[in-house]
C-alpha cells in the first residue's frame, strides 16, 4: 500500500447501503471519514489502496462507508431547481435539446398571467430560446414533450446516476446501482 498523496474522497451510504444522494453524490473527504470512524458514526465497507500514516499508526483510507444508524430520507423530493432539472433530465421540454443548467429556465405550463402557480405540476424546463418564443402563451399550444409532475425520491436518485462523471462511476459505480439485477 502507498501513503496518501492525493486527496481521496469517501462515498457515504445509508445504514442499508443505499446511496444517500446521487446528485450531488454523497462524498466526504477521506480525512472526515476517518474522524467519523473514530467517533463510531460509520462502518468502513471498502478501502482505497493507500494508507494514512502517523509516527505510531497506519490507517487504511476509507473508500466507502455506511452510516451506523439509518438516516431517514424524505419520501417527498424537495421542490428546488436541482430536482426539477433532474426530473426533466436537463432537457428543454419543448425542443428536446440537452443543455447545461445555466442555459435552462423554468417555464410555467399554465402561465402566471393566467393564474398558474409555481408547483411541481406546473413547472417545466425550457431553454432560453423556447421560453422566449413561448412567452406568456399556454404550454399546450407548443406541445411539450412531457407534462409537469411530481417525481418520486427514487426517480431522482436514479436520474442523478445518469449524470455522474465517468471517474466517479468507475470509483463508486458498484455501490450505486443497488437496484440492478445481478448476473447469474
Amino acid at each position: 500500500m502507498s501513503a496518501v498523496r492525493k486527496p481521496f474522497q469517501t462515498l457515504v451510504l445509508n445504514a442499508d447501503c443505499r446511496p444517500l444522494s446521487t446528485w450531488p453524490l454523497s462524498l466526504i473527504s477521506a480525512e472526515d471519514a476517518i474522524h467519523a470512524v473514530y467517533r463510531d458514526r460509520v462502518n468502513v465497507i471498502e478501502t482505497w489502496d493507500a494508507v494514512f500514516r502517523s509516527p505510531s499508526t497506519e490507517i487504511k483510507v476509507p473508500k466507502v462507508v455506511s452510516l451506523r444508524h439509518y438516516a431517514r430520507i424524505a419520501a417527498e423530493p424537495k421542490f428546488c431547481r436541482r430536482s426539477i432539472l433532474l426530473r426533466d433530465r436537463f432537457r428543454c421540454q419543448y425542443c428536446g435539446g440537452k443543455f447545461p443548467s445555466h442555459e435552462l429556465t423554468f417555464d410555467h405550463f399554465v402561465p402566471r398571467a393566467n393564474g398558474g402557480t409555481t408547483i411541481w405540476e406546473n413547472i417545466l424546463t425550457a431553454c432560453l430560446g423556447c421560453n422566449a418564443i413561448k412567452a406568456h402563451h399556454p404550454a399546450h399550444k407548443f406541445k411539450p414533450r412531457s407534462r409537469p409532475r411530481r417525481p418520486s425520491a427514487v426517480e431522482l436518485l436514479r436520474a442523478g446516476l445518469e449524470f455522474l462523471p465517468n471517474g466517479l462511476r468507475e470509483d463508486f459505480g458498484s455501490w450505486l446501482y443497488w437496484e440492478s439485477e445481478l448476473e447469474r
